[in-house]
């Protein structure tokens, strides 16, 4: 996305902001570098699994539950900058 927004002659953060999610391998690396949000991916499948079979068979898994929070991370990096004032 940096890439091409850099060929059409976007600049970031100045014109627009990017956010990337889950703060994968070489987003600082960037230029500039991504600002990002993660959460536990590894919790929310084991979650999500779990909510899936309690649907499924709800006598077994007891009261079914609909929603789940999970915590996230923000990572404040170059690729976001203050929003425009109209």
């Amino acid at each position: 996305m940096l890439q091409r927004l850099r060929e059409r002659g976007v600049r970031v953060p100045e014109d627009m902001s990017i956010v990337g999610c889950d703060d994968i391998f070489g987003a600082d690396f960037c230029n500039p570098p991504l600002t990002t949000i993660a959460s536990p991916i590894e919790q929310a499948g084991r979650v999500a699994v779990s909510m899936l079979l309690a649907q499924l068979n709800p006598l077994q898994g007891g009261p079914s539950r609909r929603l789940a929070v999970m915590p996230t991370h923000l990572t404040i990096r170059g690729s976001t900058g203050p929003a425009r004032v109209p």
